[in-house]
């Protein structure tokens, strides 16, 4: 059973961080498709906020009003199951990112753009932003169903880290996550995943070298299926919690020079966003979703949700080849006759292509 779901990400102040049930089918799913299963998705997430969010020791500040930003991300990916209980996936995200506050004001000084963020002029502006490539494996099916993931992301772009509009830290990472679902019943799922991503240092100065970039990541789901398992609907929760970095609380004399100038992507981001979604199965192989996270709490980030479309479409690489057709026996002549002279030999028939299964129901 795979629970393939729209793929979530949110937008923030720091980086393009991926929070929704984008783990929950391709990342780190506890449950892996069947031997052969090739899916193909497209997915566009919405990401829209209105201001910044300060963490909460800081009493000195004020959350930075109008400075919000709208970014639109399209993500192509692809998951492919060579082999029972274990997956390979890929995806590559587009971002069309715009600044909708005031670009006069918070202005993010220790850009690429005239010392400024790149992306704050107001203007749209599209980027390539990191490759992400992995595998998972199901352990367990019962009593509930384990998978494990590893992967890998590398940016490929040389996008903005600095600002309100960013794509993102463009820091290479490693991910490893833990997914655990269980059925209950006919068509009642919850699903609960963790992933933690190891991930290299900003090393723009020696100063901003030392602050850790590492982060966990967990999802929870709980969804109804109906219609014959065609019609998924699902609550979901989704929190980002970073292991280091620095809160606006700490600027002044705590900071150097260059931690504050370069403060965006050395942040310790957190957040937390809840929501949920609807997915249809249109025919075997087409899936169409659509889902939604609401910000509800969070601190040094954006106040962004995030709204999601997502379709997928499903191969079967491994179709079965009919067995050939048996041929009939061949009548021995009477004993007081002489045989008949055998015929030059026929040449022997092309071979048929192989005949695919159809796909399961």
């Amino acid at each position: 059973m795979t629970q393939r779901q729209a793929s979530v990400s949110a937008a923030i102040a720091l980086g393009l961080i991926a929070l929704g049930s984008v783990w929950t089918e391709a990342r780190a799913q506890a449950w892996v498709g069947d031997k052969g299963a090739l899916d193909l998705s497209f997915d566009y997430n919405l990401a829209v906020s209105d201001k910044v969010v300060v963490d909460q020791n800081d009493v000195g500040f004020k959350d930075f009003q109008d400075a919000g930003t709208t970014t639109h991300q399209f993500t192509l990916g692809a998951e492919y199951v060579p082999v029972n209980k274990l997956a390979f996936n890929v995806s590559l995200p587009l971002a069309i990112l715009k600044l909708t506050g005031d670009p006069t004001i918070n202005r993010h000084l220790g850009g690429s753009c005239n010392t400024i963020g790149c992306y704050d002029d107001g203007n749209l502006h599209a980027t390539l932003t990191d490759l992400r490539a992995g595998a998972r494996y199901q352990l367990l099916d019962e009593p509930f169903a384990l998978g494990a993931s590893l992967a890998l992301s590398v940016p490929v772009a040389d996008y903005e880290t600095v600002g309100a509009a960013v794509a993102g830290r463009h820091l290479k990472a490693a991910h490893a996550g833990l997914g655990i679902g269980k059925l209950l019943g006919e068509s009642a799922y919850v699903h609960l995943l963790y992933e933690f991503s190891l991930v290299e240092k900003y090393d723009k100065t020696a100063e901003t070298k030392k602050h850790g970039q590492n982060h966990s990541d967990v999802a929870f789901t709980i969804g109804l299926r109906a219609l014959d398992q065609r019609l998924d609907l699902h609550l979901d929760a989704n929190g980002h919690w970073t292991h280091g970095g620095v809160n606006f609380s700490d600027f002044g004399p705590g900071l150097s020079a260059n931690e504050m100038l370069y403060h965006d992507p050395i942040l310790d981001e957190d957040m937390i966003l809840v929501g949920g979604g609807v997915g249809y199965q249109i025919s075997n192989q087409l899936v169409v979703n659509a889902s939604a996270r609401l910000f509800v709490d969070g601190q040094n980030t954006q106040n962004a949700s995030v709204f999601a479309l997502g379709f997928a479409y499903s191969f079967d690489l491994h179709g079965a080849v009919s067995p050939p057709a048996e041929e009939p026996p061949v009548a021995e002549p009477p004993a007081d006759e002489a045989p008949a002279a055998e015929p030059p030999a026929a040449e022997p028939p092309a071979a048929e292509p192989p005949v695919a299964e159809p796909p399961a129901q």
